[in-house]
Order: structure tokens, then sequence, then C-alpha cells
């Protein structure tokens, strides 16, 4: 089987750890990378170490000399749409790290612009492939706590990035609550109704936008989420999925340093096992478009399911700007 031909543009810090992702995936086959900094560029050469690939400082030079598949798009969010747009037009499916675009406009704007095209845009969340996310999914699906009525979601952890990060007004929401909100959509099925949240910057604050957002969100079913998250906190972090708890009609699960449990109605408190997974976060994700590549399928994280999401983070910058509960915008 022919392996799938990418060219990963953006090779930034991250965007090396995606490259080594890719160089080990038996089914990728990397043609060219692309990066504005010759600096970065050389730092990729010496990690992939493969004479065969090409390097280009210019995006639309390696779209049009190399045969690829895919586009691999790891650069900061204000440049996805014109990237992806590019990738759409040479001919490639375009797979991006998250989020969308930085302005939410924009992400329905390039979803519009994506129907023209025959090849699919998908979203890398990886957060949904990790063991322990899939287990709290598979109880939650499952009924084992009957209907959920509400839940909490909290976040709590002090990161330093510094770059273009320091230029968001809501940090915090733009950049990390995609993750939790899509999370929530996984796990419950169901999809969100409204959100009222209010942020704000800490004195002790490194960042320059907020770092810390207090959210409710109403979902279909009338199912009650609190989400609380502070990437400046003081204390014990939670881990990157943050701590959690959907309460039912039959009991409770629940996320703890990334241990799933359940709670039932007369008090039993077990573990739940956790899921095998092919592959498990990135790699999934990588997985997950290959698999849609043969199948000739839209990805499951395919920028049409996650507008779902983003539309969230939409809503909840609204609702930060207008001091209210705002709608969450529908997917068409």
């Amino acid at each position: 089987m022919e392996k799938i031909k990418v060219i990963q543009i953006g090779v930034g810090g991250f965007g090396q750890s995606w490259l080594e992702i890719l160089r080990d995936y038996q089914q990728i086959e990397i043609v060219a990378v692309v990066d504005i900094f010759k600096q970065n560029l050389e730092t990729a050469k010496s990690l992939l170490n493969n004479q065969s690939i090409s390097f280009y400082q210019d995006h639309k030079q390696a779209l049009q000399e190399k045969n690829a598949d895919a586009a691999i798009i790891i650069t900061p969010p204000q440049t996805h749409k014109s990237l992806a747009i590019d990738a759409l037009e040479a001919g490639l499916f375009v797979f991006m790290e998250k989020p969308i675009t930085k302005e939410v406009d924009d992400a329905f704007e390039l979803y519009e612009q994506s129907k023209k095209y025959s090849k699919f845009i998908m979203i890398s969340q990886n957060y949904r492939w990790r063991p322990e996310i899939e287990a709290l999914r598979k109880c939650v699906r499952e009924g084992s706590i009957g209907t959920i009525e509400y839940g909490e979601w909290n976040f709590r952890r002090a990161t330093k990035f510094g770059g273009w990060r320091d230029q968001y007004n809501e940090i915090l929401i733009e950049d990390m609550s995609i993750h939790h909100f899509d999370l929530m959509r996984h796990i419950l099925g169901k999809e969100a109704k409204s959100i009222y949240a209010k942020s704000m910057r800490p004195s002790w604050s490194w960042f320059g936008g907020n770092p810390v957002v207090s959210a409710t969100i109403d979902f279909d079913g009338d199912t009650l989420i609190n989400y609380f998250g502070s990437w400046v906190t003081r204390g014990k972090e939670t881990s990157w999925n943050g701590e959690l708890k959907l309460v039912g009609s039959k009991g409770m699960v629940e996320l703890t340093d990334d241990i799933p449990k359940i709670t039932l109605a007369d008090g039993t408190i077990r573990e739940l096992k956790l899921a095998e997974l092919p592959y498990e976060d990135r790699a999934y994700s990588i997985f997950e478009m290959v698999q849609s590549i043969r199948q000739n399928r839209k990805p499951v994280t395919h920028i049409g399911d996650n507008l779902k999401s983003f539309a969230m983070i939409g809503g909840a910058l609204n609702s930060i700007k207008e001091g209210k509960e705002i709608s969450i915008k529908k997917i068409e």
C-alpha cells in the first residue's frame, strides 16, 4: 500500500514535535517541509536526516512543485485560513492544528469555501484520543449513569508560552478551552445551546490577555456544565484534560489525575477500565486522517464538526464582551 505523501507547513517549536510524529508514522511519507524561518528548517533537516525531503520558505512553491496528498498545517491560527485555501486549491487534503482560525468569522468563511473542493479539512482534536477520555465517553454513551443533568469541569495550570499567545485578549478561551469544549461534545454526544462566560487577568499574570475564565454552558437535553479554567493557577495543577464530574440520574462519572471513575446511586465506586486504542493522542489524529483518505470519507473531526466546538468559543467571546448569555450559532 502506497504511503500518504505530506507537506508539513510550519516547523517551529510545536511543529517540530509534529514532524517527529509524522516521521515515525509508517503510513506517512514526508515529501516537503516549509517554514519562513531558515533556522527552523535547519532544525527540521537535523530531525529528519533524509536527503529525499525538500525544504522551502515559500509554501506556494512547495505546493506547486511537490506531488503530495495532504498538507499538515502547524502554524499560528491567524495564518490557517489562507494556508488551507492554498492547499485546497493545489488539490490537497488539509490537516490543521486547532483552533480552526484566530477569528470565529474566518472559521465560518473557511468552512463555506471548503465546500467548493472535493478534499476535506480536518482539525486535530487530539484530546479525544486518550484512553481515559474514551473510557468516560463509553460509560456515558452506554447509559451507565443514566441521563446526565449537570457537570463540573475544572482546568488549572501555570503555563508560560510567550510568543504569539501573548497577543491574545482572551488567551485561555481562544487557545485552550477549545479542547475542553470539544471534549464536552464528544463525551456527552450533545450540542451546546448557550453559554454565559466571564474572564479576568489576575495581578500576577504573565499573559497579556485574560488567562482565567468561568462559564456556564447549557447543552441539549437541559444538561448544565459549569466550567472554570486558569493558566496562571497557584497550588496543585490539574492534568491538561482537567478534572471533571458528570452527574446523572443513576450515578456519576469523574476524572481526577486522569483516573476515570464511576460512582453509582448506591454509593459503589470503581475505576473505569481504560480503553484500548490503536494509537493515542496526536498519533491517533494522524491515524484518523490516513484512514479517512483511504476510506474516502470525512474524518470524525472534519471542519464541519469542529466548527460546532469552535462556535462555543465564539459564543464565550461574545458573552464576555456583551456581559450576557449568548446562544450558540448553529452549523448547517
